[in-house]
């Protein structure tokens, strides 16, 4: 049957593929700044082996190690930022929105920081991802925390300037 090479069908075709390449592009963008946030006195070789260690034990858990990463930096970027702003001898918190890419790396930030603990790096960040992306975990109330702040001293948008 010719029905399905239509018009319609060919620019849905295309539409898929780009939305695909946009996922991969964003999710290379994602890994390239966690390896950059992962290391430590310019080890870039140890930390691609932490984040394949990573990538390895998430799928063994079940999970899909690109959906896991990219719900876990969806669910705890934040939207905005709380900058302290001086006049007049007062200081304000004011809220600032954020720039995507801003948003990735402070994501990934809250990420590593509310794994740090007593047992190894790489089985707590694993726990952080899988939780995060399911929506229960410390790092996404951390960044609640941070918009309760800047929807309590929204008051104080008019003191930011660009």
């Amino acid at each position: 049957m010719k029905i399905y090479e239509g018009k319609f069908f060919m620019n849905l075709k295309k539409k898929e593929n780009f939305s695909e390449k946009n996922t991969t592009l964003l999710f290379s963008f994602i890994i390239s700044k966690f390896i950059t946030q992962l290391m430590k006195d310019g080890k870039k070789v140890s930390a691609e082996k932490i984040l394949n260690n990573i990538l390895i034990k998430i799928s063994l858990k079940g999970h899909s190690p690109v959906n896991v990463i990219t719900l876990a930096i969806n669910n705890v970027k934040p939207l905005v930022e709380v900058k302290t702003v001086r006049l007049k001898g007062n200081s304000f918190q004011v809220p600032f929105p954020i720039k995507l890419s801003r948003q990735i790396s402070l994501a990934i930030k809250t990420l590593i920081k509310s794994s740090v603990g007593k047992k190894k790096l790489e089985d707590l960040l694993v726990d952080e991802l899988i939780n995060s992306s399911l929506g229960k975990s410390q790092s996404i109330k951390v960044t609640n925390s941070l918009h309760k702040l800047a929807s309590q001293n929204r008051l104080f948008t008019h003191y930011r300037w660009f």
